[in-house]
């Protein structure tokens, strides 16, 4: 059931990776590596996953490149001057801003990029234009303070509580829950919260399913495949990223994706999320990836090639779509989080699929062709767990 392979070949192409600190690195580096592909991999830390798996060729320490970018610019413009590589492909989204600014510097010459184009990829970064666009075309959001509206206004129609997030940000990072206009008004005089950096709206209760979708968008801004998947856990408990995810078929959720990264268009693959509003049973959604998200190991287990098509695309290779569903019941664990879940929440023993059924399982991150990164992602993390947890703090 596997997505049909073309026959371009990769084999000694040379390609930088970056981010080797992110969860989606297993997944690039072994599909990259299965392509033959000389990788070198960004990394911030001799613990980081880029840095210690065995596929990479090459691996480029670079302390502090999670927080400043700077020196990231400068070792990639020396190789760009010396053509050491034949591929770029970030990650994240400082990493894919800085390289699209490269390109439109002119500074990339043969070399691909692996992203999509700057105008989808801005749109999708700040969730105040994405909302936008969604109630423009008729995708569910939460309702949100649009910026030609005062915040006066919008209170007018708003109930509390409601939710405010950096417009550009991911992981829950900076988000707060605010019940009432008294301390709206509090957060903003303290500068906790600034009205020009921050999505307002409506608070929708996580007390139900979240879901997401990985698509893969062609040249043309079509879709090749759309996989819909439903988040089951997720930690911080009141409110994080998923620990624990499986494939499940929602028409609804996949025509909302195709119908809004068509809008952006965008080209190349992406992520969208959504949440089960429990008031009315509506999906709406939350935000779109402009990364590379660790869920794209789902789409390698479901047979669809994810780094192998993003290749195809920028290389110029035709691509068909998938026109078979894809099979229900995959299972996706981030064992590091759902550990924590399972320690942390009262419904231990009733969460649905039971936390110890581990049929059609896998890992985001463990593979027994390159287990090391497991152990010193949990590691590194561990040495960071008190300050990731201070900026999910709501």
């Amino acid at each position: 059931m596997n997505y049909k392979v073309r026959n371009m070949n990769y084999k000694g192409l040379k390609v930088l990776l970056f981010d080797g600190y992110g969860r989606q690195i297993p997944t690039l580096l072994k599909q990259l590596h299965e392509l033959g592909c000389e990788i070198t991999t960004v990394n911030d830390s001799k613990l980081d996953i880029g840095y210690t798996s065995r596929f990479p060729k090459r691996k480029i320490l670079i302390r502090g490149c999670r927080e400043e970018i700077g020196d990231v610019r400068k070792y990639v413009e020396n190789a760009l001057q010396n053509n050491e590589f034949d591929i770029y492909f970030p990650v994240l989204e400082r990493s894919t801003d800085l390289m699209l600014t490269l390109k439109e510097e002119h500074k990339l010459g043969n070399a691909k990029l692996i992203c999509a184009p700057r105008a989808a990829f801005e749109k999708a970064y700040d969730k105040q234009r994405t909302m936008e666009i969604c109630m423009k075309i008729g995708v569910p959001c939460p309702v949100t303070k649009s910026d030609d509206e005062t915040l006066d206004d919008y209170l007018k129609k708003a109930q509390f509580p409601l939710a405010c997030k950096p417009r550009k940000g991911s992981g829950g990072a900076g988000f707060k829950r605010i019940d009432s206009r008294e301390q709206l008004y509090k957060y903003i005089e303290e500068g906790v919260i600034k009205i020009e950096e921050y999505v307002i709206q409506e608070f929708i209760p996580q007390s139900d399913y979240q879901y997401g979708v990985y698509i893969m968008m062609d040249g043309d801004s079509k879709p090749i495949y759309t996989i819909p998947v439903q988040t089951c856990r997720w930690f911080p408990i009141d409110g994080g990223p998923g620990c624990f995810v499986r494939t499940i078929n929602r028409n609804d959720i996949k025509n909302y994706a195709e119908k809004l990264m068509s809008e952006l268009g965008w080209k190349s693959f992406g992520h969208i999320s959504f949440i089960m509003d429990p008031r009315d049973h509506t999906p709406k959604l939350m935000e779109i990836n402009g990364r590379i998200p660790a869920g794209i190991k789902m789409c390698d287990y479901a047979g669809v090639h994810p780094v192998k098509t993003m290749l195809d695309l920028f290389y110029g290779e035709s691509l068909k779509p998938i026109d078979y569903p894809i099979p229900e019941g995959l299972c996706m664990r981030y064992s590091h989080t759902d550990v924590m879940w399972f320690l942390k929440s009262p419904n231990r023993f009733k969460a649905h699929p039971f936390w110890f059924d581990f049929r059609k399982n896998r890992d985001y991150i463990f593979s027994w062709r390159d287990p090391i990164p497991f152990f010193s992602y949990a590691i590194e993390h561990v040495l960071t767990y008190r300050r990731d947890m201070k900026n999910r703090k709501h």
